[in-house]
């Protein structure tokens, strides 16, 4: 076998193994938009250089028929692949978005181990799909002094937020009411971003809502992104690159210019 060919084979064969395992992230641990929340390019970055461009690298550099330790050699070049393979996948996996949690006024997505799991009703737990992570409410407490208690630990005791606390969890579709009453019409968002509204037309052309759509915020790990949210269904239909809190503050001011300046 010739050096290119040793090369070409390797290259062949760790294409086909990261390909699958792109398929199992995109579709199974992150599925829709939750990859581009998650901002979990960094991982698949090592994984592309170290399994599809410095193993077979290796080989080609490595592979020269006969030569003594050649097995030795391209063993070492596999192991040190399949490591990073598993050491990339684990950590992929670990962090895959598990929760989408309301709390206030934005959604925030949780990994399984950002919150005790063991304090999560088991029958949110249940509801779990094998490729979508659990949509639940926060709620403050009702009671007054409960209500203080919590606010006096986050503020002053550094203890978790309520989007962190599952007791304070209850099902997503059993408070809808109240998230969308914090909701805001979609077409605001196209305002000042020309590539927002070819999203927005995009997501309006493709839903039996049309133009009554509407968005929230949702906290990714680099940036902020509004999450498109159908009235019908009440359920999250897909995620708009543009600051929600951006296109609020711009929309509030130009109803106040208008109010200042009629006519």
């Amino acid at each position: 076998m010739s050096r290119k060919n040793a090369f070409l084979i390797h290259f062949c064969l760790s294409f086909l193994i990261v390909s699958t395992c792109f398929l199992i992230i995109f579709v199974v641990w992150y599925p829709g938009y939750y990859f581009r929340v998650f901002a979990a390019t960094e991982v698949l970055k090592v994984l592309i250089s170290v399994d599809l461009v410095m193993g077979p690298l290796l080989t080609l550099i490595l592979f020269r028929p006969g030569k003594p330790g050649l097995r030795f050699d391209l063993s070492v070049v596999a192991t040190l692949q399949l490591c990073a393979l598993i050491y990339g996948l684990h950590v992929i996996y670990q962090q895959r978005p598990y929760f989408t949690v309301f709390a206030i006024d934005r959604f925030e997505v949780l990994a399984r181990q950002d919150v005790d799991i063991e304090r999560v009703d088991p029958t949110l737990l249940s509801s779990k799909s094998w490729h979508e992570p659990v949509l639940v409410v926060a709620e403050m407490p009702q009671d007054s002094g409960e209500r203080s208690r919590l606010l006096e630990e986050t503020i002053f005791e550094g203890k978790p937020d309520i989007q962190y606390r599952p007791e304070l969890w209850q099902p997503y579709l059993d408070a809808t009411a109240e998230i969308f009453s914090k909701a805001r019409p979609v077409a605001e968002l196209g305002d000042k971003s020309p590539r927002a509204r070819i999203e927005i037309n995009r997501l309006i052309k493709n839903s039996s809502s049309g133009d009554r759509l509407v968005y929230l915020p949702i906290m990714g790990k680099q940036d902020v992104y509004a999450l498109i949210l159908n009235p019908d269904t009440k359920l999250p239909i897909g995620l708009i690159n543009q600051d929600p809190w951006e296109a609020a503050s711009d929309s509030a001011l130009a109803a106040k210019q208008a109010a200042d300046f009629p006519g």
